[in-house]
């Protein structure tokens, strides 16, 4: 895979002229579940195109990829969808990826062979699915399933820098762009701070599912709801101020009452103004299930302070990409990397994942960039 060139001028967006899919050899990939795993299924659709010395189609976003128990995955058969563009600008996306051999291509090819990936299992076949698609150049066009959470680690550390900017690259689109930025005016309007913090909760229905399914304790998955209850406390533990508002994100359409009100309960018992994500939304501002996950994601993004349920993708991406933007001390992260665990352990600000759960960030199985202190 070709590294960046430093010092390279970057094209203007105007610049970019994307290739019709038509015209180039392609893998075109479904995206499945919420919000945060259609973003890794995007990044895994990258690195297997680029794997395969194949263009990327670009995929549909689903609207509504809620899991109803937790476990099935949901795919466009399921759900209703969007153009990649609606929600991203794809121009900025295409150049972000260009610099390291990815291209990215203009529509949909028709009559794609379709390739099914649920025969190529991550951990028993790791490079088996990546041999198969260099193989069949045979075939101009070629769609798959959902690649979310099919690639080892190993190959995804790989194309860290690829994996990295076209995560920067991910630029909401101007509508997206204004929605993000009202809210986080209506924050400043209601608390008098421009700073905030954020808490991603997880109390929804289909959490409660996914946990029931997902706890054992003998395999040392035993976080999934730790401290949710205590919350504030843990607000509290990891430094979070009291002066600054924090805004708290669910989905609140399916959230458990009695599980949110608890948890709010114990944020503001701890002294904190709270601002929910819910009551940013104006008149005529509604949206789907994953659109408003889009929002809330780059709030948090961009948040001074950010924890959540660390065995979420959604947080578990989040502490991710902060990471890599740089949302820690340059000091700090140096301390945190030269010192042995059992320091790091002691220190409560080297843990800048801030996850409230404690354990570990399942994720790190996949996605192996996580700085000490994220698990």
């Amino acid at each position: 895979m070709p590294a960046p060139r430093r010092g390279r001028k970057r094209p203007q967006l105007d610049d970019v002229v994307l290739p019709r899919a038509s015209d180039s050899f392609t893998l075109e990939f479904e995206v499945c579940n919420g919000f945060t795993n259609q973003r890794i299924a995007l990044l895994s659709g990258l690195v297997l195109a680029t794997e395969a010395n194949r263009s990327v189609v670009l995929p549909d976003f689903l609207l509504n990829g809620m899991q109803p128990d937790g476990i099935e995955m949901v795919t466009a058969n399921q759900a209703d969808t969007v153009p990649f563009g609606t929600w991203f600008d794809e121009q900025a996306f295409a150049e972000a990826v260009a610099p390291f051999g990815v291209q990215v291509v203009a529509g949909k090819a028709p009559g794609a062979t379709p390739v099914p990936i649920k025969v190529f299992d991550s951990q028993s076949r790791p490079n088996a699915f990546v041999t198969y698609l260099r193989k069949h150049r045979s075939h101009q066009h070629i769609s798959i399933g959902c690649p979310a959470f099919r690639l080892p680690a190993a190959l995804m550390k790989q194309h860290q820098e690829l994996l990295q900017a076209a995560t920067e690259g991910l630029l909401p689109s101007q509508r997206f762009q204004s929605l993000i930025a009202a809210r986080r005016q209506r924050v400043a309007d209601r608390t008098g701070s421009t700073a905030y913090n954020l808490i991603h909760l997880r109390v929804e229905k289909d959490w409660f599912a996914l946990c029931k399914w997902w706890q054992k304790p003998d395999e040392g998955r035993d976080n999934c709801m730790n401290n949710t209850d205590t919350v504030g406390d843990m607000l509290q533990l990891y430094g979070f101020q009291t002066k600054i508002p924090v805004i708290v994100v669910t989905s609140f359409p399916d959230a458990v009452p009695e599980a949110l009100e608890t948890a709010l309960q114990s944020i503001t018992s701890r002294q904190y103004t709270v601002v929910l994500g819910s009551a940013l939304v104006q008149p005529g501002e509604e949206l789907t299930r994953e659109e408003s996950a889009l929002v809330d994601y780059y709030l948090g993004l961009h948040a001074q302070k950010f924890t959540g349920n660390s065995v979420s993708t959604f947080t578990a991406f989040i502490i991710l990409e902060r990471q890599w933007l740089g949302r820690y001390p340059a000091a700090l992260w140096l301390f945190c990397r030269l010192h042995s665990q059992s320091v790091i352990n002691d220190v409560l600000i080297c843990r800048q994942s801030l996850h409230y759960n404690g354990g570990n960030v399942p994720l790190q199985i996949f996605f192996p960039f996580y700085a000490s202190g994220s698990d």
